[in-house]
């Protein structure tokens, strides 16, 4: 019986050491976090949730809600040091299971937004989806729909997200031509194919074709004085320049621009994509900044 009480009372003492070993780093973490030392920080609140996961689980929820503070004030600084990338592997930590619908909320939306930040955007939105099913206080849901158009407009769901968009601007009386914002993205996309093709028929016409007529006229002027300089070359009799590096230039430049014509079309698709949904953020921001005023 003695050697038992001895054993409890070793553990106990155990338990009692690793807890506030455990508590000193948190404390050390607040504090590097308070001073904006984001770095170091974060480092500490991984080393909490280590000595954490090494004590013995008294408490399985009491275990989860530690676990979850400490992933989301990490996931903090590493937002704030802008490595998305590394805030999303942490967010996929959470542990969501048996949460009130406040906690669900907070931590599901948290792994959206890592999701947004870090460009994984069919991750993204499908985790919106999931917390809007298990979330089940509408009023908490609703604070999902500008990270929803956000997203929809990333992945070129153009009709859902003018749709969302419309709720919202209907919601804040924003009194808007929602038809004219989505004009420029619901144009037909330039087809890199058939910008290649079109140089490929004549050279240049594809780069004008992708919304580049400058670039056009440039890679028209290389190949007309590559296909010159070979032709003069050898109607001089000089066919080994003439041939060799006339027609090596010209082959070079002809082919060259016609691939070019693709990528100058898909970045002309970025683009028209890139500044619509650049658009849509300012928006959408300086709505929300009006309304916390």
């Amino acid at each position: 019986m003695d050697k038992f009480c001895l054993i409890c009372k070793l553990l106990c003492g155990l338990c009692l050491v690793s807890s506030m070993v455990c508590g000193q780093s948190l404390l050390r973490a607040d504090s590097l976090l308070r001073e904006n030392n984001y770095a170091l920080a974060a480092v500490y609140y991984e080393k909490a949730l280590f000595e954490q996961s090494t004590q013995p689980i008294v408490s399985v929820e009491a275990y989860r809600v530690l676990q979850n503070n400490l992933l989301h004030k990490k996931i903090q600084c590493q937002k704030s040091l802008r490595v998305f990338e590394e805030a999303w592997e942490t967010a996929q930590r959470f542990d969501l299971n048996e949460l009130n619908d406040t906690l669900t909320f907070k931590y599901r939306y948290e792994t959206t937004l890592c999701g947004y930040l870090s460009g994984h955007y069919e991750e993204a939105y499908g985790q919106l989806q999931q917390t809007r099913y298990y979330v089940q206080d509408t009023t908490l849901t609703e604070g999902l729909k500008i990270i929803e158009i956000m997203l929809l407009n990333e992945l070129g769901h153009w009709e859902e997200s003018k749709a969302a968009f419309r709720k919202y601007a209907a919601q804040n009386q924003l009194f808007l031509d929602v038809d004219n914002l989505y004009r420029e993205v619901k144009k037909k996309p330039k087809s890199a194919d058939k910008a290649q093709l079109l140089s490929f028929i004549f050279p240049g016409l594809g780069q004008v074709y992708a919304g580049y007529p400058a670039k056009g006229i440039v890679s028209m002027g290389l190949q007309a004085f590559a296909l010159s300089f070979g032709v003069y070359h050898v109607w001089h009799r000089y066919y080994f320049i003439g041939f060799f590096t006339g027609a090596g230039l010209f082959q070079s430049f002809y082919f060259g621009g016609a691939r070019r014509a693709g990528i100058m079309a898909e970045e002309t698709n970025r683009k028209r994509k890139a500044r619509h949904n650049q658009k849509m953020r300012s928006l959408l921001v300086d709505t929300e900044n009006k309304k916390r005023k």
